[in-house]
C-alpha cells in the first residue's frame, strides 16, 4: 500500500519511536502464528492497555487499524492520504492519531494510523508496517514463528553469518514507508518490493516478453478477478524457471508459480520466497540480511 499526499498537520511529524536495544542486552523474542495465507499475526498492545493481535505487513507502508479500535482510544482526526495499491488503484484513507501503540518493545506514542472499515468486517484488529521500525532492526525467523529484536551484537552476528543486499526506501517525509531490494526473475532484473503482506510473487506483465512466455499458452491460466476495493485486475498465474535475491544469487526459489499482472512496479516479492528462512530487515543501515538455515541466539 503506497501513499502518495499527506493533508495533515506538521505535529504528525514528531513520531516517538523507541530506540534500537542496548548492545549488552539479549535479544527480545516474540512468537507468531500465520493466517490461512501465511500471513504474520503479532500480538500488540494498543492506547497502553488494549491487547490486540495485528498481521506485521512489510508492504503496508502505514500502520492501519479497525476504526472500532480507534475510537475505542479516542484516536483524533489527522486528515487523510490518497493512497495508490500495487495496482495502481486510488484510495482515499482517513487518518488519525493513536496514544499508542506498540509491538514487543518498540513503542511508538502519537502513532500516526490509517482507519480502514475493511478490518472490522474482516474481524481483524490491524496492520503493523516497517514504519514502526525504523530504528529498530528485526528478523523474521519463519522456520521456527518467531520475530526477533535484534541488539547491534546480534545484528552483527547476523551479517557475519547472512547474505546481504541493500535496501532501497520509498520514505514519504518520515510517515510512510516501503522498502525495495535487487532481485533476478530467472536472467531479468528488477526492483522488487517486500511485501510478507503477499502469499507469492507478482510481476509485471511487462516482463512476460523477456522471459518468453505467451499470455496464450496452455501453461498460463488467465483470470480477471476483483481487487476486493472495488476494481477488477487480469492475472495470469504461470511458472518461472527461478527467483534469486541479486546481490546474493545462492539465496533463490526454483520453479515458483507467480503472477503476472499490470503493477506500478517491476515485481513484489511474497512470502514463499522467505519459507524456512531468517529474513532481517534493518532500515536504518538499509540492509536486508538472509540466512539458511537459522541463526539461532
Amino acid at each position: 500500500m503506497r501513499m502518495m499526499r499527506m493533508m495533515s498537520r506538521t505535529v504528525l511529524l514528531a513520531l516517538l519511536v523507541a530506540m534500537p536495544l542496548p548492545a549488552k542486552t539479549k535479544p527480545i523474542s516474540v512468537p507468531f502464528t500465520t493466517t490461512l495465507d501465511g500471513f504474520v499475526l503479532l500480538p500488540a498492545s494498543l492506547g497502553g492497555g488494549i491487547p490486540m493481535h495485528v498481521i506485521l505487513d512489510t508492504g503496508a507502508g502505514i500502520d492501519v487499524l479497525a476504526p472500532s479500535l480507534i475510537e475505542k482510544v479516542r484516536g483524533k482526526p489527522a486528515g487523510q492520504y490518497t493512497s495508490f495499491r500495487m495496482t495502481g488503484e486510488r484510495q482515499e484513507i482517513p487518518l488519525f492519531v493513536v496514544p499508542e501503540l506498540s509491538v514487543g518493545p518498540v513503542v511508538v506514542k502519537d502513532d500516526l494510523v490509517g482507519s480502514l472499515a475493511l478490518l472490522d468486517k474482516m474481524h481483524l484488529d490491524g496492520i503493523v508496517s516497517l514504519n514502526h521500525f525504523r530504528q529498530q532492526a528485526i528478523t523474521f525467523d519463519f522456520k521456527s514463528k518467531t520475530l526477533i529484536f535484534e541488539t547491534p551484537k546480534t545484528l552483527k552476528e547476523r551479517r557475519v553469518a547472512g547474505a546481504s543486499s541493500p535496501l532501497q526506501l520509498d520514505d514519504f517525509r518520515g510517515i510512510e514507508l516501503d522498502i525495495f531490494s535487487r532481485f533476478l526473475i530467472a536472467n531479468q532484473p528488477g526492483q522488487c518490493e517486500i511485501d510478507t503482506g503477499s502469499p507469492a510473487s507478482t510481476i509485471s506483465t511487462r516482463y512476460m516478453a523477456p522471459l518468453s512466455i505467451d499470455k496464450n499458452a496452455a501453461n498460463v491460466h488467465k483470470r480477471e478477478a476483483p481487487t476486493g476495493f472495488g476494481g477488477t485486475e487480469l492475472r495470469y498465474y504461470t511458472n518461472v524457471p527461478q527467483i534469486s535475491l541479486a546481490a546474493a544469487p545462492q539465496i533463490y526459489i526454483s520453479n515458483p508459480r507467480v503472477t503476472f499482472s499490470d503493477i506500478i512496479y517491476d515485481c513484489v516479492i511474497g512470502l514463499d520466497f522467505w519459507k524456512d528462512r531468517t529474513l532481517t530487515l534493518d532500515i536504518a543501515d538499509r540492509q536486508l540480511i538472509v540466512s539458511e538455515p537459522s541463526v539461532n541466539y
